[in-house]
């Protein structure tokens, strides 16, 4: 669905959110306010507000895929949905945290980024359009690395370091087979709480399609592979 229709289809719907947030907030940052029983109640209300948004993230996508929605948690900093891909099995996490709203999942399938094209990095490269982006990579440099490979300014540059260096690392054992998992890192993009919900709507919707797309593309590699190896 066009980004336009989506948001006028959710104009109506923009008063409840605005009463269901700032009974959120008030959960959230003045707990002792509120009853036990308020607490749950404006627990799952909140739940719902993720999933009503969450809801559109699908029909933009337009994906071919089915979404388990039936988990979520609490924490300390706030609250997420998790949206669960039946066809890929990963999940993205739709939540609010501290002052913010936000959308993250891991790079699923990081042994295939050596199959991607140009087209791939566009991609994520075009997440930074889009509130704000962090890339939280996995490993550590040693100190004999850091002269040659520290980076703190390029994620592209960082992804593609994670990678090399675990590929080099498990080519020189003697062992060596293409590993079916490689640890990368997540991506996070976020949305102040003062975001306006066209905004909101807008970017997450965005966002959400290019974090499935960029999964997509690593995942179909293996997918193609297993189907390949089953015949």
């Amino acid at each position: 669905m066009d980004i336009d229709k989506i948001i006028a289809a959710n104009a109506h719907k923009q008063p409840v959110w605005d009463r269901q947030f700032d009974e959120y907030l008030q959960m959230q940052f003045e707990p002792s306010s509120i009853s036990r029983e308020e607490n749950e109640r404006i627990f799952f209300q909140s739940n719902e507000l993720l999933m009503d948004i969450a809801a559109n993230f699908f029909s933009y996508g337009n994906f071919k895929d089915k979404w388990d929605t039936s988990k979520c948690h609490l924490n300390f900093a706030g609250q997420v949905l998790l949206l669960k891909s039946e066809k890929m099995d990963m999940t993205f996490y739709w939540g609010t945290n501290e002052d913010n709203f936000y959308l993250e999942t891991y790079i699923y399938h990081g042994h295939n980024l050596r199959f991607m094209t140009d087209e791939f990095w566009t991609m994520i490269l075009e997440l930074k359009r889009y509130g704000e982006f962090e890339f939280s990579g996995m490993g550590r440099l040693s100190a004999s690395e850091k002269p040659y490979f520290e980076n703190k300014t390029s994620m592209v540059f960082q992804m593609l370091r994670t990678f090399m260096l675990y590929q080099v690392e498990k080519m020189n054992q003697s062992n060596y087979q293409q590993p079916d998992f490689m640890e990368i890192g997540h991506f996070t993009i976020k949305w102040n709480f003062h975001t306006d919900w066209d905004t909101l709507l807008e970017q997450a919707c965005k966002t959400f399609k290019l974090l499935y797309n960029i999964n997509y593309q690593l995942w179909k590699i293996s997918d193609l592979a297993n189907k390949k190896m089953k015949k």
